[in-house]
């Protein structure tokens, strides 16, 4: 049985070693601050972070510090994969730093062949796919499971979505295999421009970026409604910088 939901999805912070405090606060950290204010400011039952959270793994623990403060500010269920540029590589900064440790909430899905995690008070069922090797041989929605449970069923990925040509590029997402995926939900990450695509009964979303530094023009993230009568409704939050 399908049950009400709201959900607040994001990606690409990209955050790196640049970080202060107050006025000396970098775009990402603002970013990922205000990102979290939204969160906690419409009370979602679910937070996804679809991949990017940071720039490179190269980060420092000032920069993990303040990560796990920002995620320990939640409560709902938290949920989580890695993109292109914190890769679930052997150099990885996710085999030295674990985001669990902010709170029992969080599960961070970093097999390479996707993994699911189930949350019951929910009546979700999530399949994530986090970035190992970015390459044009990843394919991120390959071998998606069947859903097993009743209830919603989101997907979690990071790539590059394409309608037609640059079959050259790295960690491709076609919309046939997004109908073919059997989500409701799809949470995107890796373009930075906030983006709805309908294909078959899913909707796929790239939140944007919550970085201004990124490029993006706009700092945005997604604000689903899972709603049992209606299905998936989508709107795009305009977050608000703050360095208070």
């Amino acid at each position: 049985m399908k049950q009400s939901l709201k959900v607040l999805h994001t990606s690409d912070i990209h955050l790196d070693n640049n970080i202060g405090a107050g006025e000396d606060m970098s775009h990402a950290q603002i970013g990922f601050r205000s990102v979290i204010d939204s969160a906690l400011n419409h009370d979602v039952d679910l937070f996804l972070l679809a991949g990017d959270l940071f720039d490179h793994n190269r980060v420092k623990e000032p920069c993990l510090e303040f990560v796990s403060e920002q995620l320990a500010r939640l409560s709902c269920p938290t949920v989580m994969i890695t993109g292109n540029h914190d890769c679930m590589a052997d150099y990885s900064i996710y085999h030295k730093y674990d985001p669990r440790e902010a709170g029992s909430h969080i599960t961070f899905l970093n097999e390479e062949a996707g993994s699911t995690h189930r949350i019951d008070e929910l009546g979700v069922t999530i399949w994530g796919r986090g970035i190992v090797d970015h390459h044009p041989d990843h394919k991120p929605l390959e071998s998606v499971p069947d859903h097993e449970h009743e209830g919603w069923y989101l997907g979690m990925t990071h790539g590059f979505y394409i309608d037609r040509g640059m079959q050259a590029f790295s960690s491709l997402i076609t919309p046939e295999e997004i109908e073919q995926s059997g989500f409701d939900y799809l949470a995107l990450g890796h373009v930075h421009v906030y983006t709805v695509m309908e294909h078959g009964k899913t909707t796929a979303v790239y939140p944007g970026s919550p970085n201004h530094a990124q490029g993006a023009k706009e700092m945005t993230a997604a604000l689903v409604d899972l709603d049992p009568e209606s299905g998936v409704g989508v709107q795009k939050i305009l977050l608000t910088a703050s360095t208070a």
